[in-house]
């Protein structure tokens, strides 16, 4: 039975390629499960970090080529046309090209990580960290570049030749990619002028938030109810922009109003007590300015205007809910009534009577 021939090849032929193919699969596993439990617990105890690198970058790739090279050695108990052979090789080799390049590529990114993001985390330039992440996505678009011109060659395209057709279809790709040049440059000029940098909250044209990412091609914006805006460079680059966080200090400024029939007496008591609390508390900076200014519909109106320093918005909100509180525990105690929004109403009474 095993002899039988199907479509050229023996049961037996057929048993042994799965067979291999099976063993690659669990080869990889076991080589798989040594990593993890023997060469990750080794590198975990030396001092230098190459070798985490390398066991994080050969991992995968490693594991995958195992069950590709089973594939291949599968494939040749089998009596195939030559030409479904040439297009197996080929896709064999492909499937290793990407391996190779998958290694390189994990190899590359994981030594940024160790050795220079922690460099670029020292420093006391903001610029090197907007920069590195788009140097990390330009690293691997020229890893893979390289990658396809590789394969290409392998299959039998003429390198020279393609790369001659790219310089002279150059002007019409340059041509049909204007904007995201016209986005690259703005990201530059984002980078290098400072109008925000990442972690800033900014308010622009189409909305408000605080800045993630800044790439090459557009901008990464979180807004308040967590939802992402991908803002391209360019359309940042003509906005009017406010950056909240630049500012020094945040301006409060409010109207407290007192009943009609508070006396003097009590009015220069507020002020002073609202002077007090302010003078008082480490987040009010200069200028404060309490002053009683107008006679208001309903209530006799103090104009209170503070800065509280700028440390955050959390930080914010705390002193003005503290000065608030504050003010209003104090008035209680002087008996300072607070005035809303009231009315007299007359009503007027008809005394005449009528004949009878």
């Amino acid at each position: 039975m095993l002899d039988m021939v199907i479509y050229g090849n023996s049961i037996l032929n057929y048993i042994l390629c799965i067979l291999t193919i099976v063993a690659s699969i669990f080869i990889a596993k076991m080589v798989g499960k040594f990593i993890k439990t023997h060469l990750i617990k080794f590198a975990n105890g030396t001092k230098t970090k190459l070798d985490d690198i390398l066991i994080y970058s050969l991992n995968t790739p490693l594991l995958v080529s195992i069950v590709i090279f089973g594939i291949y050695f599968g494939i040749k108990f089998l009596a195939l046309p030559s030409h479904i052979l040439d297009l197996i090789h080929k896709g064999i080799g492909i499937a290793l090209t990407f391996c190779g390049v998958a290694f390189v590529e994990r190899f590359v990114d994981k030594a940024i990580e160790l050795y220079i993001v922690p460099l670029v985390e020292k420093t006391e330039t903001h610029i090197d960290d907007q920069l590195l992440p788009a140097l990390r996505k330009l690293l691997r678009l020229i890893i893979y570049i390289f990658a396809i011109l590789f394969i290409l060659k392998n299959l039998g395209y003429d390198i020279t030749t393609l790369l001659a057709g790219l310089g002279i279809g150059g002007l019409a790709v340059a041509l049909a990619m204007q904007d995201t040049t016209k986005n690259l440059i703005a990201g530059l000029i984002i980078i290098f002028d400072k109008p925000f940098k990442l972690k800033d909250w900014i308010i622009f044209d189409g909305g408000e938030g605080i800045v993630e990412e800044i790439g090459i091609r557009s901008t990464r914006i979180r807004t308040w109810d967590d939802s992402l805006i991908i803002m391209p460079n360019s359309s940042l680059v003509d906005a009017k922009i406010i950056n909240m966080s630049a500012m020094r200090k945040r301006r409060v400024k409010m109207t407290i109003g007192l009943t009609y029939d508070t006396p003097p007496e009590k009015i220069k008591r507020a002020i002073e007590i609202i002077k007090d609390i302010l003078d008082n508390h480490e987040a009010v900076v200069e200028p404060k300015r309490v002053h009683f200014v107008e006679y208001g519909d309903w209530s006799l109106n103090l104009r209170v205007e503070y800065f509280i320093k700028n440390l955050g918005f959390d930080y914010y909100l705390n002193a003005l809910n503290e000065t608030n509180l504050k003010i209003k525990e104090e008035f209680k105690k002087e008996g300072i009534e607070m005035a809303f929004p009231t009315y007299t109403v007359y009503l007027e009474r008809d005394n005449k009577t009528s004949d009878n």
